[in-house]
């Protein structure tokens, strides 16, 4: 259907968030004691990459689009005439209270062919054309734990901590889409084949700028594992009609050290996240709606002071 190609092109051009804002605090964290003298605060900045599959549904302008994307096809849209994406995570903890924000931004931009024909008795309708589309995306996200609960010494091989998250995730979205179509009409008759050819008509969806705020709560697991090494695990949900029908999120990463020196240290994380969201407004030919899952590995840098 040609839906459904004009979706797998759109779709093609999706991040992720998108979508999707990977807590990259939580990709990171190794827990551990200040000299006496030392700040009690403690920061600590990530810059992160976020591999995703996106699954799920989008309408623009009422006209309903299938979203089945692969990383790679997202790496290939990404829009270099500006700047294409942007991962950060950044944490400040005293005690057990934190503060932790998380950009992401990326925008995209491509196009592909499409042909189709169908063949009936009479006729033969042949369908073609090429579809662009442009997409952008901002997430950013602010919150605050507390530790409610831990277990040994701060720093100390097998200690674990529970925090209580709350917070607002900010969306923005645009999308574009037009598609230049091309058709020919063979109809076979008595006088042989006549051929009807329609070309130029183009379709475009615009979405404009789409934004929202969905508050959230959610719990974060932190256990090291021993010097240097430890494991992180986060789950949050949201929405609840304020912004977002509903959305939620779940993390996992593992971190090891790499470096220390006198003023900082430097670990490395690898991980897996999955986000969804479902939101919609307006109705009919004015209607907006994003229902997606998308998911994949993290993976970045976490420098601690």
């Amino acid at each position: 259907m040609r839906t459904r190609r004009v979706a797998s092109v759109l779709g093609a051009l999706f991040v992720i968030a998108g979508a999707a804002p990977a807590s990259s605090a939580d990709l990171g964290g190794i827990v551990e004691t200040r000299p006496a003298g030392h700040s009690p605060w403690t920061f600590e900045f990530t810059t992160y990459g976020w591999l995703a599959w996106i699954k799920g549904d989008l309408t623009v302008r009422g006209r309903p689009l299938e979203i089945d994307v692969s990383p790679d096809q997202t790496i290939d849209a990404l829009d270099w005439s500006t700047l294409p994406i942007w991962m950060s995570y950044a944490e400040a903890r005293n005690g057990r209270f934190s503060l932790f924000n998380d950009i992401l931004y990326t925008k995209l931009a491509g196009s592909a062919e499409f042909a189709k024909s169908v063949q009936g008795r009479f006729a033969t309708l042949a369908l073609g054309g090429r579809i662009e589309a442009d997409y952008e995306q901002a997430t950013i996200e602010l919150g605050a734990g507390y530790e409610v609960w831990s277990s040994g010494p701060a720093g100390s091989a097998g200690r674990s901590a529970i925090d209580l998250l709350a917070g607002g995730r900010y969306w923005h979205q645009e999308a574009n889409v037009s598609a230049a179509l091309n058709a020919t009409l063979a109809i076979t008759g008595p006088l042989g084949v006549v051929d009807l050819t329609r070309s130029g008509a183009r379709v475009t969806a615009k979405s404009g700028s789409v934004d929202w705020v969905d508050p959230f709560i959610g719990a974060r697991l932190r256990h090291d594992l021993a010097p240097g090494q430890s494991l992180l695990v986060r789950a949050d949900i949201g929405g609840f009609g304020a912004g977002s029908e509903f959305t939620w999120q779940a993390l996992a990463t593992y971190s090891f050290q790499m470096c220390v020196t006198e003023r900082y240290a430097i670990d490395g994380y690898l991980g897996y996240r999955a986000l969804s969201v479902d939101y919609s407004q307006g109705a009919g030919n004015r209607r907006y709606d994003y229902d997606a899952v998308q998911h994949g590995p993290v993976t970045g840098l976490t420098v601690r002071f």
